[in-house]
């Protein structure tokens, strides 16, 4: 009998549980908390009212197989909400900008955003720094950084990282840091026409970008939202509703505590709870340091620094003052606040909800409601005489690494020394170092199982 083990309950090692179902007799899931779906789960307060653990948007991928997967569910039309388009917009300068989550340099001070202008203009070349902070002054210009980048990684990373030891190549482009909103729609459009400057000018608006998009036959990821109160965590309970129906053995509160081998094969491994499996595959979507460590295989010398997420869930009296998009991001530096979550905007309902993150190191204070509070009435986002029903502060460590040079090389030499000790190992998730939205990382994973169960 064929078996198969799948390391990782989140939305990726879900999916390929499934997918993995068709080629092996035996596939075994195995989570080590007391639940699927990793940060895509949902929360309670003490009213019972449901909050999601993050911003996390289901979208398709373009992939017919996994869209398969990810949203045929029985009555699927009905429970579940379609945002097309996916409406965001971001904060900066005092004012609210709903057509995008690109930073406009034009809020800056005029002589601020002229002298700006002049040095972004005038860099043409293309930039081969390997830290954030030179390359973006190489390209967006010295007074673009200090203004408008800068703050934002601050904002994420903390006020005492050193910014010229952080990667270029990491999680910053998707928060927006990398781009700027300036000139005109129709000056802007002309001058992206150049690649340096297609590469750091935004559109003016996401439908700009969109149209673009489909005249150049791109297919456009469709996105839904579950019409529950339960929010995400219906996704993660049909998934694994399904994945149950083929088969699927699931296994919580369990890790892989050794893993056996044979010259360059996995053979078998055994868990916590002292369960031995043979194994013809593994397929890692978890952390690789666990799988090296349970392998006695050399890790990478190096203790990454993480920032605890404060995610601020509220249930207001009123709804908020925003009634058409879906998440937001802040770029102001009047508050800590990096994205909020409108849920009204989702899902249809009759509670007044949102959420709001902030990223601080552990040994901070955590940023309290009464802080959120005053934050979201500053914004505008919600009235000033609004009160809050319930909520509460979710904490979760360890859940956003500072990018630095050390944590990328060793994410990849851990990455490189386990999927070239063994030949029937698959390393995947975004903790493989790869990519970071979830539909990147679903397609990955759907492309290495193909070519691996192709070959096999």
């Amino acid at each position: 009998m064929k078996t198969c083990a799948v390391v990782g309950g989140g939305i990726c090692g879900i999916t390929a549980s499934i997918l993995l179902r068709r080629y092996y007799d035996r596939v075994v899931l195995i989570e080590q908390s007391s639940s699927l779906g990793g940060l895509l789960n949902s929360v309670t307060d003490e009213a019972g009212h449901f909050y999601d653990q993050g911003t996390h948007i289901p979208a398709s991928t373009g992939i017919n197989e996994i869209d398969e997967i990810l949203f045929n569910h029985p009555h699927f039309e009905t429970n579940w909400h379609p945002l097309n388009p996916l409406k965001t917009g971001n904060y900066f300068a005092g004012k609210w900008d709903l057509e995008t989550q690109t930073i406009d340099a034009r809020k800056l001070d005029s002589t601020l955003y002229t002298q700006g202008i002049g040095e972004f203009m005038s860099l043409t070349e293309s930039s081969e720094a390997d830290n954030i902070e030179q390359y973006l002054c190489e390209t967006l210009g010295v007074v673009f950084y200090q203004y408008l980048s800068k703050p934002i990684i601050k904002k994420l990373y903390g006020n005492d990282v050193s910014f010229s030891d952080l990667a270029k190549t990491t999680s910053i482009n998707y928060f927006g840091a990398m781009r700027i909103k300036a000139f005109n729609a129709s000056l802007s459009r002309v001058l992206k026409q150049h690649p340096e400057f297609d590469k750091k000018l935004g559109f003016h608006s996401a439908a700009e970008f969109e149209s673009l998009l489909t005249e150049s036959g791109v297919n456009l990821p469709s996105y839904y939202y579950p019409n529950d109160p339960k929010g995400a965590q219906i996704w993660i309970d049909e998934l694994q509703t399904k994945a149950e129906s083929l088969g699927v053995e699931i296994l919580c509160n369990r890790q892989i505590v050794e893993i056996e081998s044979q010259s360059d094969t996995i053979t078998a491994f055994s868990l916590n709870d002292g369960t031995h499996v043979e194994c013809d595959l593994l397929f890692w979507s978890a952390p690789p340091v666990f799988a090296l460590k349970a392998a006695h295989l050399p890790i990478a010398n190096y203790k990454p620094t993480f920032r605890t997420a404060n995610i601020l869930h509220f249930t207001f009296d009123k709804q908020p003052l925003n009634t058409e998009s879906h998440y937001l991001w802040n770029w102001d530096s009047c508050s800590d606040i990096f994205r909020v979550t409108l849920y009204n905007n989702l899902r249809v309902s009759d509670q007044y909800q949102l959420s709001a993150e902030v990223l601080r190191y552990k040994s901070q204070p955590t940023y309290t409601l009464d802080q959120g509070i005053d934050d979201l009435k500053a914004m505008g986002l919600i009235d000033s005489d609004t009160k809050m029903v319930s909520g509460f502060v979710q904490k979760i460590d360890n859940t956003f690494p500072v990018p630095t040079h050390d944590f990328c090389n060793a994410t990849q030499m851990n990455y490189e020394t386990l999927t070239t000790s063994f030949k029937n190992i698959i390393v995947s998730g975004r903790f493989s170092g790869r990519c970071w939205l979830l539909s990147d990382v679903l397609v990955l994973a759907h492309k290495e199982l193909e070519e691996y169960c192709a070959v096999g």
